[in-house]
């Protein structure tokens, strides 16, 4: 609404056209219909829709240009496209008024730049699109019809529906003895269709004659040439002739968009990729066509500021796939969390695949020596890795020149968290580390974020050798809705109530509450909706006497009503609208809010697969369990990767309508929901980075409206506090609240500095003991680009200590530069200080340089441990996991002391008695496989409450075993092993220890699994508890092991839900194969069928290729014949065969049945079936 409904816009619009609502009026009824809107009442009233048909008529006319200017006809199309949108809400109306309204709006957002909407448009109608239907049924919808199919730009189905009209419309002109139908009144229907499926081919392949035909298809339709009919028709076509032009600008086959340069499988990889770009959105077309190109080699540092919902991570797909094909080095993407690595992951794959290139799969931040680079099942490097900044800057610290050698382009996503504490300036010293190591080579380095304030900073910060690229925009497709709710006190309404035992405070007043929902208005103007009725909500304070007006009196926190149930209530009524995130400030607020929210619904069905995962994961008395069952999850760090994962795949799938999170999820998701709720309640001693503020509110505020699936976005703000105009200023922060600053650079930080410059000038030895991570983080650093040079042949005495410094960001700050060079002259005098090798070893365990110390003593202790044992003949095989993880005890329990360690602590109850438990006796079970469920019951029976039990078993788990236990003692046994060789032993401590507490796994062959993509724990311990014992541990005969069972197989033996089949459908596929690719440039490929030719049965007419309906998804493909199936696919071939089913080009499918072994074939027609 902020844009939709701007006064100027309206006015610009408007004109000053009499007989129509003044540009005032118009705000005023649109924000009306807005409001209503929210109170699931949708009513528009016909001035409104006349203004909305005048606005078109002044956008659609080239003539009227002569009086409106361009600018104008554009504002026109999308306050029209707005009203229009508005009124599909309102029920009632007929199939045409229905598509009408659709095709207008539609149009109206592809030709006002706001394309995404156009899609979300089509979506909404997809039930008034008939495919299945005789044409004569709906033969005077068909040109709506197909014109609000082609502005949905879904190449899947697109393709499909179009070869399906035209076959239909081409069988109707047969049977009437007509070639076309032009000389009848179904002629302009015709060539819609026929004009629509030519751009469509522009559009996905790049057919400039099928573009230029289209052309005057839709031509000869707008201007009655097609024959005699139908209005709405000529009305289609002539849209869809101007948008051909307006569209052709944003065309990926545009050379002013991709240059020359750039092969057209580059192209391809998006127009027919998943999801098709056919086009690019406005931030997108200003970027690649401004006076420097991001594709130009010579632009080596580039700063992209655009905000959620604008398109930013195309943009970074786009120059990752450029690189890749004209570059012959990889490309390194770093994302702040997992579950973005992940969606990162998942959706380059789909680009690359195309190109025969690879993404590689989740690999653990801080893996063994052995599987830095590639892992231990991997052939060749993958071409792109996805990941964190932590496994970025523990490569760079093991093999800096390796790095710089594989990847040429690294990639920055939610560069925004550079400014957090802690990890902030992991992110930045890595940057400013490749920064320093690519100052006189072609290296590109990119940098991504939806919230920088000050992108033109960050530029100057990356522009040493040249200047940065930078490129901002505000832009985003879906409308937002700002609000506010709150809650009022109707203190006239207090009555006093007694309470017995209570001699101190023997009364309570009580106080009924209402709700209040504070709408903004574009013109600042605030609506207010209040609740109705007694709420039932209750403040209730405590007082001594039963007088009913009194003031500072204690709240009975017991009595009144929970705050978060309060804000349940309100949420579920927003949950009309469609999906509804809720982001919390800590995970017991996120708990407490889904437990609240579940508590107002009733189960769901729908959910119960969810729930049956869940289950298998946690066991039946997880808290999460329970709300599941009524639509309602809960996410957090507290939760093991899969469970997120589902969690995560659920709110994307509309499974799950409900999803509290911490403001981690929208820090490293792209999770879009319809409503966004910000439950904004902070506490003593929050950090200040922790609160919901800047960036962190507007990265949640941005997952408000998923662009192609709706049109508009709500974003709610809660607070307990009275209301008040801040509120909606924090909904809408300003430039420098946005600023992206150093960590260094905050207040506590140059004070930890000073204190530590003091304590250094005392005693050289303090700088082992700085205890603040802003301080040891940059020492690390220091330290870390010094015994890089010393490798690369560099005297460290001679490294230029300032220029390091100046690599920062930081360094930007006069004030942070100078507390930070007195303490990196004192690094520099220690590093000199320190034993050679030891100084090079220790920035290799990525902790702060006191611990690095530890770590090397216990790797001193334990390498003369193995080394008696070897000469005294009493060594077990301490390669084998299960006897290392017994190894190292007593050094775990140190590594738990040090200052980087969560907190080791169980107990019976949340203020009761503490439980000690062994790590090592954890870890052994961990590695075995046992279930959480079964290991809280093993090793925290004493627990009083069950759900407690399995919290804390989760906790430990995700917190310690998934992270800092297998980043510490990986660190451990490389320094322990290193050791071990410089004595010329053969022994080595298990390699790969860390890697298999990072899975919990105790084998070879499910470490092989783990780290190629199968994220299930159980299903790796199923799987090689079933490998026959003689099968080779390689990646290969695992991969063509499990790929001759199928997917029912998988069902069967091991219980895969539907997340594992689909990893074991990519753990099947054969890497550096695309047939999406060589069908594309060949025109066919041939795969082999799992089946013997004697097995197939007879079959008549053409064979498609589909998915088998009826079971349960991922669903298999199969070959049919009619309704008929034939055979099913070979699994290993099953997702490049999805690929090019998703791609929605025309195939023709063929059983080559000549061989004992049928071959199955797919190529493209032979001629062009539209002539």
């Amino acid at each position: 609404m902020e844009r939709a409904l701007n006064l100027q816009l309206l006015a610009a619009a408007l004109g000053g056209r009499s007989g129509i609502p003044t540009a005032q009026e118009l705000q005023e009824l649109m924000a009306a219909i807005e409001v209503q809107l929210v109170l699931r009442r949708a009513e528009i009233p016909q001035r409104v829709l006349d203004a909305a048909w005048y606005l078109h008529a002044v956008a659609s006319v080239d003539q009227a240009r002569e009086r409106y200017t361009a600018a104008r006809q554009r504002q026109a199309f999308q306050v029209s496209a707005h009203i229009f949108d508005l009124a599909l809400n309102q029920d009632g109306h007929n199939p045409i008024d229905r598509l009408s309204f659709g095709f207008a709006a539609a149009i109206g957002y592809r030709r006002g730049g706001r394309d995404p909407n156009a899609t979300a448009i089509m979506n909404r109608l997809r039930a008034d699109l008939h495919v299945e239907r005789p044409l004569l049924d709906h033969i005077d919808t068909l040109a709506l019809e197909a014109g609000l199919a082609l502005l949905g730009f879904e190449t899947r189905t697109l393709f499909r529906w179009l070869a399906t009209w035209r076959r239909q419309l081409a069988e109707l002109a047969q049977a009437s003895g007509l070639q076309d139908l032009t000389t009848t009144a179904f002629g302009p229907t015709h060539m819609v269709v026929l004009g629509a499926d030519d751009l469509l081919a522009y559009f996905a392949h790049g057919d400039r004659a099928r573009l230029d035909r289209g052309r005057t298809r839709l031509r000869s339709a707008a201007v009655g040439q097609a024959g005699p009919g139908d209005l709405n028709a000529r009305w289609v076509a002539a849209h869809l002739l101007s948008l051909a032009g307006e569209a052709e600008a944003g065309s990926l086959w545009n050379p002013n968009v991709l240059p020359p340069s750039v092969p057209d499988l580059v192209r391809q990889a998006f127009t027919v990729g998943n999801p098709p770009v056919l086009t690019l959105w406005e931030p997108q077309r200003e970027l690649l066509t401004g006076p420097r190109s991001p594709f130009d080699p010579q632009v080596r540092r580039v700063v992209l500021a655009v905000p959620t919902s604008g398109g930013k991570t195309l943009l970074a797909q786009m120059l990752a796939v450029e690189h890749l094909a004209r570059a012959g080095t990889g490309v390194c993407y770093v994302a702040p969390t997992r579950s973005l690595c992940r969606e990162v992951r998942r959706a380059m794959g789909n680009r690359v695949h195309i190109l025969q290139k690879e993404t590689g799969p989740d690999r653990p931040d801080f893996p063994a020596v052995s599987e830095l680079f590639v892992g231990p099942a991997d052939p060749r490097p993958a071409d792109v890795e996805v990941m964190t900044p932590e496994r970025l800057a523990n490569l760079l610290r093991h093999d800096a020149g390796a790095v710089m050698a594989r990847f040429g382009m690294f990639i920055f996503d939610e560069a925004q968290l550079l400014k957090e504490g802690g990890r902030g300036f992991t992110l930045e010293s890595t940057i400013a580390l490749l920064d320093y190591l690519s100052r006189e080579t072609g290296h590109r380095i990119v940098l991504i974020s939806a919230a920088m304030g000050n992108a033109g900073a960050i530029a100057q910060w990356l522009s040493t050798n040249g200047p940065a690229l930078r490129h901002e925009s505000q832009w985003r497709g879906p409308r937002r809705l700002h609000a506010a709710f709150t809650t009022t006190a109707h203190f006239e309404l207090t009555r006093a109530e007694t309470v017995r035992g209570a001699p101190k405070w023997p009364y309570r007043l009580v106080t009924p509450l209402s709700g209040q929902i504070r709408l903004r208005m574009a013109d600042g103007r605030t609506t207010m909706l209040s609740t109705e009725g007694d709420t039932g909500w209750r403040l209730v304070r405590k007082a001594s006497t039963s007088d009913l007006v009194q003031s500072n009196l204690s709240i009975d926190d017991g009595r009144s009503t929970k705050r978060y149930t309060i804000a349940s209530e309100m949420i579920v009524e927003l949950g009309h609208g469609g999906s509804v995130l809720v982001v919390a400030g800590t995970r017991s607020l996120a708990q407490l809010l889904a437990q609240a929210l579940a508590d107002q619904l009733d189960e769901l069905p729908g959910t119960a697969p969810l729930v049956d995962f869940v289950r298998l994961q946690l066991g039946d008395d997880h808290p999460l369990v329970a709300v599941l069952r009524h639509g309602v999850g809960f996410h957090h760090a507290g939760l093991p990767i899969e469970v997120l994962e589902a969690l995560e795949e659920a709110v994307r799938d509309d499974t799950l309508p409900y999803l509290t999170c911490t403001s981690t999820l929208t820090d490293g998701v792209n999770l879009p929901v319809r409503t966004v709720v910000i439950y904004d309640q902070t506490y003593a001693g929050q950090a200040e980075d922790a609160k919901l503020r800047g960036a962190r509110l507007v990265n949640a505020m941005g997952r408000a409206g998923r662009a192609g699936k709706e049109t508009e976005g709500w974003i709610v703000l809660v607070r307990a506090a009275p209301p008040t105009e801040r509120d909606f200023e924090d909904l809408n922060p300003d430039a420098e609240a946005l600023a992206v600053t150093s960590s260094l650079t905050t207040e506590e930080a140059l004070h930890a500095f000073a204190e530590l410059e003091q304590a250094v000038r005392l005693d050289e030895d303090a700088l082992f003991r700085a205890a603040d991570s802003a301080t040891s983080d940059f020492i690390g650093f220091v330290w870390l680009v010094l015994a890089i040079e010393e490798e690369r042949g560099l005297d460290p005495a001679a490294v230029d200590v300032a220029s390091v410094v100046d690599s920062t960001l930081a360094a930007q700050s006069p004030q942070a530069r100078m507390a930070c060079m007195p303490v990196a002259h004192a690094t520099r005098q220690a590093y000199l200080r320190t034993d050679g090798d030891a100084r090079r070893r220790w920035p290799r365990t990525g902790t702060s340089l006191g611990s690095a110390r530890v770590i090397d003593r216990l790797a001193h202790q334990l390498a003369e441990t193995i080394l008696s044992a070897e000469r005294d003949g009493t060594l077990a095989d301490i390669r084998n996991p299960q006897i290392a993880i017994r190894m190292p005890h007593e050094a775990i329990n140190e590594l738990l002391h040090l200052p980087e360690a969560p907190e080791w602590r169980f107990s019976v109850s949340p203020r009761g008695a503490e439980i000690e438990l062994r790590p090592a006796d954890l870890l052994a079970d961990w590695l075995a496989g046992t279930s959480l469920p079964s290991l809280a019951a093993t090793h925290l029976a004493d627990v009083v409450r069950p759900a407690q039990r399995i919290e804390q078993m989760v906790d430990a788990v995700t917190e310690h075993f998934e992270h800092y236990l297998a980043w510490t003692v990986g660190a451990l046994v490389e320094l322990v092993n290193g050791r071990l060789h410089a004595a010329d032993s053969e022994q080595r401590l298990c390699p790969d220890l860390g890697s298999y507490i990072r899975y919990g796994v105790d084998d070879g062959r499910a470490l092989i699994l783990m780290t190629s993509g199968i994220r299930s724990r159980r299903l790796a311990h199923a799987i090689v508890a079933d490998v026959p014992d003689d099968l080779e541990p390689t990646r290969e005969t695992l991969r063509l092991w499990l790929a001759r069972m199928g997917v029912a197989e998988w069902r069967l033996r091991y219980g895969a839900s539907a997340s594992e089949v689909l990893d074991l459908l990519d753990f099947t596929r054969p890497k550096g194969r695309s047939l999406l690719k060589t069908l594309l440039e060949t025109g066919s490929v041939k795969v082999d069928l799992p089946a013997v030719t004697s097995e197939l049965p007879a079959w008549e007419g053409p064979l498609t290729l589909d998915f088998v309906q009826g079971e349960p998804r991922p669903l298999p493909l199969a070959v049919y014949a009619g309704a008929q199936r034939v055979v099913t696919v070979a699994t290993q071939d099953h997702t490049d065969l999805s690929a090019v089913l998703d791609a929605g080009i025309d195939i023709v499918v063929e059983i080559d049945r000549q061989a004992y072994a049928p071959s199955l074939s797919i190529r493209l027609p032979f001629s062009d079936e539209n002539t």
